[in-house]
């Protein structure tokens, strides 16, 4: 039974040295000098968090390297690794940027047909595009298996024997593949930028402890746990997990490189 005390004070101890390490220091959130009121400020580390005072300041428990979390639905969310600074000085500014949402161009115009207003088939849908005119008119089915309808004077058998002998059917795919494969790229070239310019250089440097200049490399490493939809949806503590769990897998892979 003494064991069991002995146990429950030493755990005890342990909890509040860990809180004893964290110290109260003030905040100001602010946006081009105007105060902002309700900004949610969260530890990620204590998963402990706050809100903005109508003069913009806050107090928060921290210690050094925690990951604060700051977000607002009219500005652009932010994270700050608290280091040796704030903790001396006590305090923290924060500075947000309002979000900009860009109108796609309106072209008003009056349809050719009321198709859509009569609710037909296809109506609104996107028109396809020669290529993907060309890949739908194409039989899927293998070379055999078309030589074979062509024989027996199914519909369309000649067409699709010629599409593959003339090798019209191959080009295309390798054409449509080359195209999704240049969209996915730039996809992927848009989430490494927004994703490095959101999280900050001082995350991956301080948290994830990556050098500076394998940053793009390692957002790229990431994107396939799908980290670029989450970050479309906001899941920002589901993109730090996978960050932080990652590291070790994207190490391993540069020694195999070499």
């Amino acid at each position: 039974m003494n064991q069991f005390y002995l146990l429950c004070f030493l755990c005890f101890g342990y909890l509040v040295h860990g809180q004893e390490n964290r110290i109260l220091i003030s905040g100001e959130i602010t946006n081009d000098s105007i105060q902002l009121e309700n900004v949610h400020i969260i530890n990620k580390n204590s998963q402990k968090g706050t809100i903005s005072n109508p003069l913009g300041q806050f107090k928060i428990s921290v210690t050094d390297k925690d990951t604060l979390m700051i977000s607002d639905i009219q500005y652009q969310n932010k994270i700050i690794v608290v280091n040796q600074d704030h903790l001396l000085h006590k305090f923290i500014g924060i500075n947000l940027f309002e979000l900009t949402n860009e109108l796609d161009e309106v072209i008003v115009q009056q349809f050719d047909d009321m198709s859509e207003e009569l609710g037909l088939p296809n109506a609104g849908k996107k028109p396809l595009n020669k290529l993907e005119r060309n890949l739908n008119a194409y039989s899927q089915k293998s070379t055999p298996v078309v030589i074979l309808e062509a024989l027996l004077f199914k519909p369309g058998g000649i067409d699709d024997i010629y599409n593959i002998v003339s090798g019209n059917r191959k080009r295309d795919r390798k054409l449509n593949e080359l195209i999704q494969e240049d969209r996915l790229n730039e996809q992927n070239k848009g989430y490494v930028k927004i994703i490095r310019e959101y999280f900050q250089d001082n995350f991956f440097i301080n948290e994830v402890k990556i050098q500076e200049n394998d940053i793009n490399n390692y957002i790229y490493f990431c994107l396939p746990q799908g980290i670029g939809p989450l970050y479309d949806e906001g899941r920002l503590i589901e993109i730090i997990d996978i960050f932080l769990k990652s590291k070790e897998a994207y190490l391993m892979s540069l020694e195999t490189v070499d």
